[in-house]
């Protein structure tokens, strides 16, 4: 038998060897498509990112206070241990001359506070009692000039003098007698060669603090 007829007499094997073919393309093309896609894909495919974290808030800082007001206010209580300390002297003569009132006052307070301790030693007066600051705040500071404001509190404050035989009398028509409490009070102080000085007395109000 020819190679022609042999072909010929075999159309079975013929198509099942044209299907296997067919069947090894398209499994060759189904492979590369697979391989495409998966390169494709790789290169497309979006890389993970990592999340910003989001920035804290800043905490905010205390207020700082004030060194200048720091400094009046330091002053203003030395000038009232100043006074305390030449009231608490006053049962003896020199007590206008008390170092500490120079060390915290100039004048003209410091004058005023001379005289009037030497007018009470004239007088044989003496003072009791304790002033105390009850919360002082410096109400203007321009750097070289300041006023503290106050309601000063007197503790048993008094002025007397020894009569009949020794028996402390009270003194009346005196400072802040016999009112006694809290006053309100506002001191100016300068700053003299880099110290705070009490200065002067702006006002003075005996048995009120309203506003002070």
């Amino acid at each position: 038998m020819s190679a022609p007829e042999t072909l010929a007499s075999r159309p079975g094997e013929r198509l099942l060897a044209r299907g296997k073919a067919r069947l090894m393309l398209v499994s060759l093309a189904l492979a590369g498509l697979v391989v495409t896609t998966g390169c494709g894909s790789s290169a497309r495919a979006t890389p993970k990112q990592t999340p910003t974290p989001t920035p804290s808030a800043t905490p905010t800082a205390s207020p700082t206070p004030d060194a200048s007001d720091a400094a009046v206010l330091a002053a203003y209580q030395a000038y009232i241990t100043a006074v305390n300390q030449a009231d608490a002297a006053s049962s003896s003569p020199g007590a206008w001359n008390m170092p500490a009132l120079a060390a915290t006052i100039i004048n003209p307070l410091l004058q005023q506070w001379q005289s009037q301790f030497i007018q009470q030693e004239s007088q044989g007066i003496v003072v009791e009692g304790t002033n105390t600051p009850e919360h002082p705040r410096v109400v203007s500071n321009t750097g070289t000039t300041a006023v503290v404001s106050d309601c000063l509190w007197d503790d048993a404050f008094e002025y007397y003098r020894a009569s009949d035989g020794g028996t402390p009398a009270a003194v009346p028509s005196q400072p802040d007698w016999p009112n006694g409490g809290g006053d309100g009070i506002r001191t100016g102080f300068t700053l003299v060669s880099g110290k705070w000085m009490a200065s002067s007395t702006i006002s003075l109000e005996y048995g009120n603090c309203t506003g002070y």
